[in-house]
């Protein structure tokens, strides 16, 4: 038996996407920022100020979703459906970031363009 459920297993498409990541910052598109680099220079800007508190997640891809997932609890704290992701960005040594990954995602409300930022790699 446990040798065809690990059969069974390895079988399985590879679709475990799963990430602990540090979210720093969600930044709706709009009058002020219109892209993905606007939005790193508001990041670097209130970064210099000391105004980014990041918050550890998991970022996964389940079920169609992507979701984020507090790293403690498991509890599910956001989720983005795959067709509202726009694009997505890796940038590296931006700031104090050494590895930020932007997200662009279609809001459902209110409805428009967000771009999440996170950082990727743990330094240490």
């Amino acid at each position: 038996d446990q040798r065809k459920d690990y059969g069974q297993t390895l079988l399985k498409p590879q679709s475990d996407f799963q990430h602990h990541v540090e979210h720093l910052l969600t930044v709706p598109l709009g009058r002020d920022i219109h892209s993905t680099e606007e939005c790193l220079e508001r990041l670097k800007l209130l970064e210099a100020q000391g105004r980014i508190w990041g918050q550890d997640l998991i970022l996964q891809v389940k079920d169609q979703d992507l979701v984020l997932s507090d790293v403690e609890s498991k509890e599910e704290l956001d989720s983005y459906p795959l067709g509202s992701i726009q694009g997505c960005l890796a940038v590296l040594d931006s700031c104090s970031y050494d590895s930020v990954l932007a997200i662009s995602v279609q809001e459902r409300t209110p409805p428009g363009t967000s771009v999440l930022l996170f950082q990727c790699e743990r330094v240490g």
